[in-house]
């Protein structure tokens, strides 16, 4: 295939196709999920008792501001909305009471109640007045009971346990549905607590020290926890778990002793809530295996993408950055620094034809562009900007990568780009450093040896146990192409060691197969491998290439150390053609490519790698004058397996030169 052009090493964002972002319809990170919209209308009008959602994010995700847009824009059923207060039980008072209130009623509840007790002191008719009461609260039974058992109590003469009679719990001026995002979660702040109060060496409780917590504060509206949060303390999810099935919450404490007044024990009041647990996959399959019982039975879920088609959304991704810039109080951004945006938000993605919504990452590039066009009394935020702020915050990063490098420069790492080697090849590796915020590429050295044997195809890093399963397999896959390729009539006389060089930690994945696989044909072919290319790609069992991740990383580390050893304008890379669209390439990689000073060479098949690595004719194992047929040639010959004339011919031939 065509070597790439620097067009195709990125995606195709150009300033003219974008206008300042202070001229768009700003758009939330909520409004580019067109599935949660979707879960959160059907939990919204959902009328079973406290349903239960499940919403997949990402790390990074801003959970409750997202909830929070995404309730916004649902106009949901609040019939199960309520005040809720807790009264003295004039029957039994170390058993408070709860009652429903209609929402937005509780302090005028308050009032009237305290307007009966003076009517009721002073041998007034109240008749009237509870009337009026009852007709606010829809003649609720459980009010009425109270009211009456009220006034037969002043009447009579007694007293209350405590001078203020009603703990207003939860109230809704507003009528709005509450909306709480749990976090910092404990079995108090979740479901509420009883305190206590000591009085000349008496420890003692009342309904007025009730505290709700949070769950009883959400009802008749949305509470939102994380799931890890949960997972870090089971035990609230479980207590959760049994209020919302029977729809009540009691006061029992976690801790046993706790409870200083045993006797003292509040009604269970009602729980009618709708509930959003948020957190990535990660979370999800650990929730799966705490309760798989609630798992199972959490049937509405909704995904939170983390990613947008340019086809199809670059105006709602841009708008998207609108809303940023907004919610940090921003520069405007000219149309080439969106132009940069969208680029950086390719690349953290992976892919030229998508964008990432990771907001994280793309509002701390738009802040600190701000930053470097404040310093410059700059009035909007340029590409150059941006630029700047990449190149400070990889400066502020590199330490590791300089570290890396220093081997290279010092000549302790030994890596060719120049020259031709048999056996020898440059992979393409990508290291991950805990802790470290983003990945980078180093190139190592893999070198194959063939010697007399039974066929087999050794992996010294797996013997030596540095080797994880993938790679394992990867191994594997190099031999049963070699099997079928040379050895389908007889088996192989030669067997082959194949190693990553100066490689001391574990590694793993298929991505350096296509690389073995080419140090191991030019090693039984006996043919120099070109060392200014280095190669990266996955293979079948037929020499097909497969994609592999980290490309970009990949070709950035090879371009860091042909940088050291200096560029001969022969140095390249070798890749599969399918990850094309993978690329979004620095601009100094593709400033080199434009200048025909480096090379990218897309594969489809080994043949075309091997072919590029050695410029030699793949060809066919009958064909003698290519490659495959002198591999194909000197296995016959080990094995003993040449036609007696072949063989003659060849023996002829190698006396003929030997007298010359």
């Amino acid at each position: 295939m065509a070597e790439l052009t620097p067009e195709e090493l990125k995606p195709a964002f150009h300033a003219d196709q974008f206008c300042a972002l202070g001229e768009l319809e700003p758009l939330t990170f909520a409004d580019l999920q067109p599935r949660a919209v979707s879960g959160i209308h059907r939990l919204a009008n959902f009328n079973g008792d406290s349903p239960v959602m499940l919403l997949n994010g990402f790390p990074g995700v801003d959970y409750e501001a997202a909830c929070r847009h995404l309730i916004a824009g649902i106009e949901g059923n609040d019939g199960d909305l309520f005040d809720l207060c807790f009264t003295e039980n004039l029957n039994n008072p170390f058993k408070p009471i709860w009652l429903q209130l209609q929402p937005g009623s509780g302090y005028e509840f308050c009032e009237m109640v305290a307007e009966l007790l003076k009517l009721a002191n002073h041998h007034l008719d109240a008749e009237r007045l509870v009337t009026r009461i009852m007709r606010k609260q829809n003649n609720d039974p459980k009010i009425d009971d109270f009211l009456s058992d009220l006034t037969a109590h002043v009447a009579l003469g007694l007293e209350f346990q405590h001078p203020v009679l009603i703990n207003l719990l939860v109230h809704h001026e507003q009528r709005e549905l509450p909306v709480i995002f749990g976090r910092d979660l404990s079995w108090d702040t979740l479901f509420g607590s009883i305190n206590y109060q000591t009085e000349q060496g008496s420890v003692y409780a009342n309904h007025h020290l009730l505290e709700p917590g949070l769950v009883r504060q959400a009802n008749g509206g949305y509470l939102i926890l994380p799931l890890d949060e949960l997972l870090d303390q089971p035990h609230l999810w479980f207590k959760l778990k049994n209020a919302m099935q029977q729809g009540f919450l009691d006061w029992n404490a976690y801790q046993e002793g706790k409870t200083l007044t045993p006797f003292f024990s509040p009604e269970a009041s009602p729980v009618r809530l709708k509930l959003i647990l948020v957190g990535d996959r990660l979370d999800v399959a650990e929730f799966q295996q705490l309760d798989r019982d609630m798992a199972e039975r959490i049937f509405l879920r909704a995904e939170l993408v983390s990613e947008v088609n340019v086809s199809e959304q670059l105006g709602d991704f841009t708008s998207y950055l609108a809303g940023l810039r907004l919610r940090w109080n921003l520069l405007d951004f000219a149309p080439d620094a969106v132009a940069a945006l969208c680029r950086h938000a390719s690349r953290l993605c992976a892919h030229q034809e998508w964008l990432s919504l990771a907001e994280v990452q793309i509002s701390a590039l738009m802040r600190l562009a701000d930053s470097v066009a404040r310093d410059e009394k700059a009035t909007v935020v340029t590409s150059e900007h941006i630029r700047e702020a990449l190149c400070e915050q990889d400066f502020r990063l590199n330490y590791l990568i300089e570290q890396s490098d220093l081997g290279v420069i010092d000549g302790q790492i030994l890596l060719q780009t120049d020259g031709e080697e048999i056996g020898q090849i440059n992979g393409l590796s990508v290291i991950q450093v805990a802790g470290h915020p983003y990945d980078f590429g180093e190139p190592v050295r893999l070198t194959a040896t063939v010697h007399l044997g039974d066929g087999d195809v050794a992996d010294i890093e797996r013997k030596a146990e540095l080797a994880g399963h993938i790679h394992a397999k990867a191994m594997m896959i190099i031999h049963g192409y070699l099997s079928n390729q040379f050895g389908a009539e007889n088996p192989s006389p030669l067997s082959a060691n194949l190693v990553f060089e100066q490689s001391y930690h574990e590694i793993d994945g298929d991505s350096a197969s296509l690389t073995g696989l080419c140090a191991l044909l030019s090693a039984l072919a006996r043919q120099p491998i070109y060392q200014h290319f280095a190669v990266t790609g996955a293979v079948d069992q037929f020499g097909n290439v497969q994609p592999v991740g980290g490309v970009n990383e990949k070709i950035e580390g090879f371009f860091r150390v042909c940088k050291i050893h200096g560029l001969t304008g022969k140095q390249g890379i070798i890749l599969p053609a399918t990850n094309h669209l993978q690329l979004n390439l620095s601009d100094e990689v593709i400033e080199a490519v434009e200048q025909g000073r480096f090379h990218i060479h897309p594969v489809s098949h080994v043949e075309e790698a091997i072919e590029l690595l050695t410029g030699c004719v793949a060809g066919d194992p009958d064909q003698d004058d290519t490659l495959f047929g002198r591999i194909q040639g000197r296995l016959d010959e080990l094995n003993g397996t040449l036609p007696r004339e072949g063989l003659l011919r060849r023996l002829l031939g190698r006396l003929g030169s030997s007298r010359q």
